[in-house]
């Protein structure tokens, strides 16, 4: 039977085969990524409503904050490991 991919983790969608681990490595995945997104994007919120909205700054904090989408997709795709 084929096996199905989720977080570049296979398993089996018919017997269980390693789901168990699968789904534990998605909820460690998901309670993480509010943290990713508070840490990275809260410095760039605050530095706007502060009212230092000045190019170079808001590129560079523009930028640290696109880390948890790199950060997202690399882990989605199964290059970085979780847990």
């Amino acid at each position: 039977m084929p096996t199905a991919s989720a977080m570049g983790k296979t398993y089996c969608p018919l017997c269980g085969w390693n789901r168990g681990e699968t789904d534990r490595q998605t909820r460690l995945f998901l309670r993480l990524l509010p943290v990713l997104v508070v840490l990275f994007d809260a410095p760039l919120i605050v530095w706007v409503f502060i009212g230092h909205a000045e190019v170079p700054i808001l590129a560079a904090l523009g930028a640290i904050a696109t880390i948890p989408a790199i950060l997202v997709v690399l882990v989605v795709k199964g290059k970085i490991w979780i847990g």
